[in-house]
């Protein structure tokens, strides 16, 4: 029997239940400690559905006059989510708006708040990885979890602030999840109820901090859903997608943004394999097979074995983003994935500014392929960088550590027939 099968043979013992009612009793008196806003982030995992439950049914045991300070509902669509949980997460804020307007709020609809946040365009994904020919993300440069996740969270944070002197961010995070998480949450422990937050005048409520895997199966499927889904279904995508992992809500840097299965960015390259959506094509989703074989196709090209680095070379060469012509691939074959699955993978806005990019990059393409060049600084430094456009003439800011802005290049060769296979930049260090 599977993991996601036994537990829903969890039985609450009596001992769960006190604990539960501790947490809802607490729930009520950090609500009525001051007359902060609540933010409440809602990923659409097992933790934050067992979260919002919580705070619902314990808020709607006070009298409405109570309930007088703002409340929003917090989600983050990175535009890059696996479409099958984009649609489910999408379905249930539906349902907690109108539950929370006309049921929790209903004496005051106008305080109660459903938001799904954006990444800007600069910080989308594709136009990090074609656009700027960023390096698929990987366990060292995971520089998509604060352009995708935090970033926007920030914004509607910091926005919130600006009318309000303080606000409460709720979280279903827990200490059982992992020994990254417990230290994180630890680091900004003030000691008290509330944790201090990196954004001034915000502090982090974590209700659930305590509860085990288990404490919160047993809780959700021995509890109705108050908006009206059903939680079986959520065990279900759990069972579908993923061993025990999912990518919870982040908003500060530190935090662990995904365990080693994913719930979330159907993109994602910080794994080697996405087991995730390899168990959604098992248990009948083909159609994801097309997404699956583009997303390692990203990760395969990301890794420096497929290029060519002379032994003599092998320690001091690094490799910088992808070369014009893998962007350009990377975007054909984007498009036509988007055209074969049927779902917008890509929105018009950030396609339109993505081509920009690559339209002011080709302007700088070398005719005869690579190139090996070598520039020189304002310092004197050298640097030799193969790459299939001159660098210096890019929207690039810098190449490592060369400021491409005050560079001038000294002389160039021709080495496409070495470097055919090549797929990143690759620069290193000759002279000082």
């Amino acid at each position: 029997m599977s993991k996601i099968e036994t537990i829903v043979e969890i039985t609450a013992s009596d001992k769960f239940k006190d604990s539960t009612r501790n947490i809802e009793d607490d729930i009520k008196q950090a609500y009525l400690e001051n007359d902060a806003p609540w933010i409440i982030c809602f990923s659409g995992g097992k933790d934050s559905t067992a979260l919002l439950q919580l705070v619902f049914y314990s808020l709607s045991e006070l009298p409405k006059g109570n309930l007088t300070k703002e409340m929003h509902v917090l989600s983050n669509d990175t535009l890059v989510e696996n479409p099958s949980i984009g649609k489910y997460i999408d379905e249930q804020l539906d349902k907690i708006k109108v539950y929370g307007k006309e049921k929790l709020y209903g004496h005051n609809p106008g305080s109660f708040f459903v938001k799904k946040v954006k990444p800007e365009v600069e910080d989308r994904f594709w136009f990090n990885l074609i656009g700027k020919g960023y390096p698929s993300p990987n366990r060292w440069f995971r520089w998509c979890t604060d352009r995708l996740k935090i970033h926007p969270a920030s914004n509607y944070i910091e926005d919130s602030l600006k009318t309000h002197e303080k606000v409460i961010i709720i979280l279903g995070t827990r200490k059982a999840e992992s020994s990254n998480r417990a230290v994180s949450m630890k680091k900004y422990d003030n000691n008290g109820r509330f944790r201090n937050h990196t954004l001034p005048n915000a502090l982090v409520y974590a209700p659930i901090a305590d509860l085990s895997n288990n404490d919160v199966w047993a809780y959700l499927l021995q509890t109705p859903n108050p908006w009206g889904s059903d939680n079986m279904d959520l065990l279900a995508i759990y069972g579908h997608a993923c061993s025990g992992g999912e990518c919870p809500f982040v908003i500060e840097i530190g935090t662990q943004s995904c365990g080693k299965s994913r719930f979330g960015c159907w993109v994602c390259t910080v794994v080697g394999r996405d087991r995730s959506m390899e168990n959604f094509i098992d248990n009948g989703e083909y159609w994801m097979k097309d997404m699956l074989a583009f997303r390692n196709w990203l990760y395969e090209i990301r890794q420096q074995s497929n290029q060519y680095v002379p032994s003599r070379l092998a320690t001091k060469v690094k490799f910088g983003p992808f070369l014009l012509r893998t962007r350009v691939e990377m975007l054909n074959k984007l498009l036509v994935l988007q055209e074969k699955v049927g779902i917008e993978l890509i929105g018009d806005e950030e396609l339109e500014a993505t081509r920009e990019i690559l339209e002011w990059d080709k302007r700088a393409l070398f005719r005869d392929g690579m190139k090996r060049c070598i520039f020189e600084t304002k310092s004197r430094n050298r640097f030799v960088v193969v790459s299939d456009c001159n660098v210096a003439e890019t929207k690039r800011e810098r190449l490592g550590p060369i400021h491409l802005k005050t560079i001038k290049m000294i002389k160039s060769e021709d080495v496409t027939n070495k470097y055919e296979v090549s797929k990143r930049v690759m620069y290193y260090k000759v002279s000082s």
